[in-house]
């Protein structure tokens, strides 16, 4: 009997389709690598104008504050910004959902973050004299910078902080990633088996669940710290993956409108704050609407995490097309980590960072913008020359590929641990002796 010619076609459709979806799946999306190096800058904004401590200068509301334009604007950029952390959890959900569970690539995020604790310790307790210049150069820029920074004499209780960096305070999101790293492998297995439309649901659920619940309600289903803890990394990881479901979907959305609905969601949520401040003033007896006003600027926040994901969806559908525009993004996108884990490393956090540039606050609005900004493109482009001759400097020295040795050691232990749990339950089991027969 012949064959049906149509089965062989379809066949062959199957395989082409299947590999077409694999190389969608696993091909670089310049779109986040773009994003990623916007969540490192807005990042940098969010500690210049907090722990920088401009807008905590500008006035206590809205409605008394002596600088009532500087504390308008300094809250809308620090807005605007707040949903910086969770970008980077949601990039790492878009590309890590049908990436392959590799230890060297934790290992590489922790000799990043003992490098620069151990660098800056030593920067500001025996080349604080360096630190000191670059104040000068601020001064000499005509920036306003706050108090000297002076020597910091480290311990070795400091060091060993940074060492063993798990646990350390300093590296909070390294600390909470590497629960959600190790939860990757089932993480996935179980994700790559849901269709885009029950990974919508799950998301829209734990979304209600994690922030409009906690927003309206005032009631807290899930222990996520405000947004510091794994628990939220991991929603938000999933909320990235069903971003990546759709996107190889053919899912597109109007790269403006998305950017639009960013610039809403922040003024909607800086605009509750000033409302409710106001409020208040007409009210002081009720001290509710005082502590509510900031209730949506949050990690959690439910505009902040739409705001978010909006802007996810603008950029996933970025493309960079040169040869060279994709080098350059590629090698600032790879240092945005280190330029974050170099603001929050203790002697940068608490002792050049903090109070810093309270001073613009007092300026007028114009030079308030102009001093912040280039104070903004000046400290991004110094940490990211710094984090980036930190990478050429693993590379051309080869310890990059000491850790990259030691993880590809672990990882092969631990499939093989596995693998002999595996044999083991596979094993045949001896069969019982049969009675003897009389």
């Amino acid at each position: 009997m012949d064959k049906d010619p149509r089965a062989g076609s379809t066949r062959v459709l199957a395989i082409v389709e299947r590999n077409t979806m694999e190389n969608l799946q696993k091909q670089k999306n310049y779109g986040m690598e773009l994003l990623r190096i916007l969540a490192a800058v807005l990042v940098l904004q969010l500690h210049i104008l907090g722990q920088g401590a401009i807008y905590p200068n500008t006035g206590a509301s809205i409605v008394t504050a002596k600088y009532a334009v500087n504390y308008a604007v300094s809250w809308s950029l620090e807005t605007a910004a707040y949903g910086a952390v969770d970008l980077f959890a949601l990039i790492s959900g878009f590309v890590g959902l049908y990436s392959g569970f590799k230890v060297k690539r934790w290992m590489r995020l922790w000799a990043l973050c003992v490098f620069w604790g151990v660098t800056m310790f030593l920067l500001f307790d025996h080349g604080v004299a360096v630190v000191q210049a670059f104040d000068d150069l601020l001064l000499n820029m005509g920036l306003d910078v706050g108090p000297t920074v002076e020597r910091l004499v480290a311990t070795g209780m400091d060091y060993h902080d940074v060492i063993f960096t798990v646990g350390s305070k300093q590296f909070w999101y390294f600390n909470m990633y590497t629960l959600l790293f190790i939860l990757l492998p089932v993480l996935n297995a179980g994700l790559q088996k849901l269709d885009k439309k029950q990974m919508a649901v799950l998301s829209f659920m734990l979304f209600f669940a994690a922030s409009v619940h906690k927003t309206v309600f005032n009631r807290v289903l899930f222990v996520l710290g405000g947004g510091y803890s794994t628990i939220w990394l991991v929603i938000l990881y999933i909320v990235g993956a069903t971003a990546k479901k759709y996107y190889d979907d053919g899912f597109r959305p109007n790269k403006w409108l998305c950017v639009l609905g960013y610039l809403v969601c922040t003024g909607v949520s800086v605009g509750f704050k000033f409302w409710f401040e106001w409020l208040f003033s007409k009210n002081p007896d009720v001290a509710q609407l005082k502590n509510y006003s900031g209730v949506l600027i949050s990690y959690t926040g439910p505009f902040i995490v739409i705001g978010s994901v909006l802007l996810l969806f603008a950029f996933m559908q970025l493309t960079v097309k040169s040869k060279v525009g994709r080098k350059i993004t590629l090698t600032f996108s790879g240092a945005s980590f280190g330029i974050y884990i170099i603001q929050v490393t203790t002697p940068v956090w608490n002792h050049f960072m903090k109070l810093r540039f309270y001073r613009y606050a007092y300026l007028p609005t114009g030079e308030m913008l102009l001093s912040f900004y280039a104070t903004l493109a000046l400290l991004y482009l110094l940490f990211a020359a710094m984090e980036i001759l930190r990478i050429y400097l693993f590379k051309y020295s080869r310890f990059e590929r000491l850790i990259d040795f030691c993880g590809d050691g672990i990882t092969r232990l631990v499939q093989r641990l596995f693998a002999w749990r595996d044999r083991k339950e596979q094993a045949p089991q001896p069969e019982a002796p049969e009675p003897p027969t009389e």
